[in-house]
């Protein structure tokens, strides 16, 4: 197994009291498989991904191993290692695109704050880019110019630059139409065979799971049902 998770919990507190959003998550990850994470809205399944790449912290108790490395995920600097291995594609790529940067911008960001040259860095990113289906020419537009299905490109490009071998996906096709989403899938099915990617996917349609997953969890009030 290349990821192995134990006891994930996670707690917000609010105004309203507490919500107990994850309790005591366990799975694992082998190398080459579609796992996908199933569940309503409010489930639980965004929280997992956002847990493993650190961006909301872990109730005490957890145990974190990625790639046989034991992960302190108590710790914000131990998510350095995490995020050279795993990246994640968001449900909306718009959002998370910055509008005043181009398409090569955005994509080489994660090379340049790695401290690769600029030169390496335009030439991993426009790899990339290709590697996605947008053209040299898409290079210097900006991401308003682009349909959903094209930011979702961009967006997975911007993900996959740092060469992770795992990639999340978090609901990133709920948002397309239906022909749409059928090449989207397409698309990320080449880029795991081509790029030896195992994936996590997150997804409330069955239909885009049954297409996508090797194996599939459901999540109910955030535990695994």
């Amino acid at each position: 197994m290349i990821l192995n998770v134990q006891n994930l919990s996670v707690t917000f507190r609010s105004k309203s009291g507490i919500v107990h959003a994850l309790k005591n998550i366990c799975f694992s990850l082998g190398k080459g498989e579609v796992l996908a994470l199933a569940g309503e809205s409010g489930s639980g399944k965004s929280t997992i991904a956002n847990a493993l790449v650190g961006l909301v912290p872990w109730e005490k108790g957890g145990a974190y191993e990625l790639f046989g490395e034991k992960i302190n995920p108590y710790q914000k600097k131990s998510f350095s290692i995490v995020r050279s291995k795993m990246q994640m594609a968001f449900q909306d790529p718009y959002s998370s695109l910055n509008p005043r940067n181009t398409v090569m911008e955005i994509v080489a960001a994660p090379l340049l704050a790695q401290g690769i040259s600029k030169n390496e860095a335009t030439a991993k990113a426009k790899k990339m880019l290709d590697l996605v289906g947008l053209s040299n020419a898409d290079t210097q537009k900006f991401p308003h110019a682009f349909s959903g299905g094209q930011r979702q490109r961009i967006g997975l490009a911007r993900a996959l630059v740092l060469e992770p071998k795992i990639l999340i996906c978090d609901e990133i096709t709920s948002a397309l139409d239906v022909s749409v989403q059928a090449q989207i899938l397409h698309l990320i099915n080449d880029l795991r065979s081509e790029l030896e990617l195992s994936l996590i996917f997150i997804s409330h349609d069955i239909d885009v799971m049954e297409i996508i997953a090797s194996r599939v969890l459901r999540l109910k009030n955030g535990e695994i049902s």
